[in-house]
């Protein structure tokens, strides 16, 4: 046990075996550190309790959370779902599309389940929430109130995403972070509009423990003594959901029936009917059984990839990552390929692709599978696919410790009055960023010289990373004028925000002006900033528009999107686009942020754990702090230009602080500014279209 997880709460949503079992093993480690583990399921004809009860795990109904006190909220609820679904299938029925029939009985059920994670957020008061996605209504339900009690959702989604599907970026609304087993889904989540900011790669949290009990077990060996194959070579066919034609398989089965060296485990997929199955398997002479194994959920797809000698898949399935995992040759019949297809292990080149002839044949011969695949290629797939399966489970412990951590990071206390300072002697301390590139590190001098003419005396503070180039000291040295240099590097300083922070308080500017890298104010910005500080008064924090070097938007102020992600308002629309030239309070600005040093320093700095979200995180302070809505504003006549383009991926490390800590204040805002604006979806498409060209 260890002293920081003693006694934290955690509640994981599960519901089929299939999906729990990624789920499970992260619970129990946290479970050996200390950590209070409740399971919670909801209402799906008994599916998810049936899972709870085959896995052995205590576990609790979300309609354990809801009494009779909650009736009225309930029907309220139940009749603005009746309205919302009869409306859509009054409206927005396509003719040749079949609907989904919706029951009284599926909508008041989602009502009462709606009601009951209200009240199981309110009286567990969790310090996170683990579920497998937030696709379906129980984990959108169960992320919402997360979301508004403030508490970490953390989703933990399988290798599923290889088709074309838009529903990749619902994986992503609610929850604070998206962890993935690999970086090819993460590229396919961000490929579909999620935000790459929330989405983690931590490997398989199931694979590797089980890997290690098949071996420890003597699975393998048990389960060919079970079904007598002990010397037999044995191919697992793997089927999905939904059964295919029998006929393409007949040449598999009839050379196997030929062969009593051969026998076939044919497994078919949970979600499989009962009566489908047995169709199927009626369908099959008796001649062609020979040798064939019909198997649903009698066995473990994992205890029959290791058990048999060759997995062929014959529909799409994701089950050949596992079995290249378990180190065994993966064929795919050409009849369940596609050509050119988003993804595909033939395409990977860690899967061969066989007719059903050809396979037939091959077995007959006695054909060493494992000699025709591609070692160099499978390990490749497994790194993209599965990062590193071996250390996932801790990962995953490692990554819900900072989450927590962080999100109890949110409250702070306005800091003590620092001792007495020498009045301020000047208008503006410029606080600006040293680059390691010197042509843009010169422009954005010159900029600074040429521009800061009027407005007021300032000093310029350059913060100095660890390592510089001999040109950019050169730079330095011959810089002459109030002048001074911040190493942030410092051993002194646990973070270089630290050093930062450290440094203001003795600056000597009113005002403090920060920048980030790369970025040069034009023309009258301090004069305009001076005019715009009077009008609005003291306790403000002001952001600039800012361009890009191609002269579209870079920062306009920052909304959030419906990911519940930051994003700049107007991005990379034309820099004088009309509606991002109008001064207005946003919830935050980037990039650039002008604050006065008493206000800095009341709100305690840079939290040094928000590393690139520094600004982002600062303004939210602000706010918390003055608990004035309207304390962070945009000027559009503040302008200033990025003179190479600012990166766009931050550090997922200060990503899982900021998203952790400021969870239940990041709410989907940029419709709302689109709405004040009076534009269309087709407006903003318009726009970005004409900006691009």
């Amino acid at each position: 046990m260890t002293e920081f997880w003693k006694n934290k709460k955690i509640i994981a949503y599960i519901a089929l075996a299939h999906h729990t079992r990624f789920i499970t093993p992260v619970m129990n480690q946290l479970a050996s550190k200390g950590a209070r583990i409740k399971y919670i399921v909801g209402q799906a004809e008994r599916s998810q309790e049936i899972t709870a009860i085959q896995m052995g795990l205590a576990y609790a109904h979300i309609f354990d959370y809801v009494t009779n006190q909650d009736n009225a909220a309930i029907l309220e609820n139940y009749h603005i779902l009746r309205r919302t679904f009869t409306k859509s299938l009054k409206n927005d029925f396509i003719l040749g599309i079949m609907p989904v029939t919706v029951t009284d009985k599926t909508l008041f059920s989602t009502a009462t389940e709606y009601i009951g994670f209200k009240n199981l957020i309110e009286t567990e008061k969790p310090d996170l929430c683990f579920v497998l996605h937030e696709v379906n209504r129980w984990g959108k339900m169960f992320a919402f109130w997360a979301k508004k009690h403030n508490i970490p959702f953390i989703t933990l989604h399988e290798g599923l995403m290889y088709g074309n599907d838009f529903g990749y970026s619902g994986h992503a609304q609610y929850a604070t972070l998206n962890l993935v087993w690999g970086s090819r889904v993460k590229k396919k989540m961000v490929g579909f509009e999620a935000p790459a900011s929330k989405i983690i790669p931590v490997g398989n949290t199931h694979l590797a423990q089980e890997i290690r009990r098949q071996t420890q077990e003597g699975i393998r060996e048990k389960i060919r003594g079970k079904y007598d194959v002990r010397t037999d070579f044995v191919t697992l066919l793997i089927l999905s959901s939904r059964l295919p034609a029998l006929d393409p398989f007949s040449p598999v089965f009839k050379a196997v029936s030929q062969n009593r060296g051969h026998k076939i485990f044919v497994k078919f997929h949970p979600a499989c009917k009962k009566n489908q199955i047995d169709t199927w398997v009626q369908s099959i002479t008796d001649r062609l059984k020979q040798n064939l194994f019909f198997i649903h959920e009698q066995e473990s797809t994992y205890d029959l990839i290791s058990a048999c000698d060759l997995v062929v898949l014959g529909q799409k399935s994701t089950t050949g990552m596992e079995a290249l995992a378990f180190g065994k040759p993966l064929v795919k019949l050409n009849f369940a390929y596609t050509p050119n297809a988003v993804y595909s292990f033939v395409d990977q080149g860690v899967a061969i692709k066989m007719g059903a002839d050809e396979l037939g044949r091959a077995l007959a011969e006695n054909t060493d599978f494992s000699a025709r695949m591609d070692s160099s290629r499978i390990r490749c797939f497994m790194e993209n696919e599965l990062f590193d399966i071996n250390r996932s489970v801790e990962r995953v412990c490692n990554t819900f410790r900072k989450v927590i951590q962080a999100s109890q990071d949110r409250h702070f206390q306005v800091q003590p009055a620092l001792p007495a300072l020498p009045s301020p002697s000047l208008d503006w301390s410029l606080v600006v960023p040293v680059p390691q590139h010197p042509d843009l590190f010169l422009a954005q001098l010159e900029a600074i010289a040429v521009n800061s003419t009027e407005g007021g005396a300032f000093e310029t503070l350059f913060l100095l990373p660890n390592t510089l180039p001999d040109r950019i000291r050169q730079i330095l040295d011959s810089l002459e004028g109030d002048v001074t240099f911040i190493q942030t590097g410092s051993p002194d300083h646990s973070s270089p925000l630290e050093a930062v922070n450290q440094a203001v308080t003795a600056c000597a500017g009113r005002m403090l002006l920060f920048f980030d890298t790369h970025l040069a104010p034009l023309k009258n910005w301090l004069t305009i900033l001076k005019t715009r500080m009077a009008a609005h008064g003291p306790g403000k924090l002001f952001g600039a528009r800012i361009a890009d070097p191609a002269g579209q938007i870079a920062h306009a102020g920052i909304v959030v999107d419906r990911n519940h992600t930051p994003v700049c308002a107007y991005h990379r629309m034309r820099i004088d686009f009309e509606h991002a030239l109008k001064e207005r309070s946003f919830q935050m600005v980037d990039h650039f942020m002008a604050v006065e040093k008493e206000l800095f320093i009341a709100a305690g700095g840079f939290t040094p754990d928000a590393g690139e979200y520094r600004f982002l995180d600062f303004c939210l302070k602000t706010r918390q702090l003055t608990e004035d809505p309207d304390s962070v504003l945009f000027l559009p006549d503040l302008q200033c230009i990025f003179l190479a383009d600012p990166p766009e991926i931050r550090p997922l490390e200060d990503a899982i602080y900021f998203y952790s800590r400021w969870h239940g204040t990041l709410w989907e805002s940029e419709t709302r500014l689109y709405q004040q604006d009076g534009l269309s979806i087709e407006d903003i498409t318009r726009s970005k279209l004409m900006a691009a060209m």
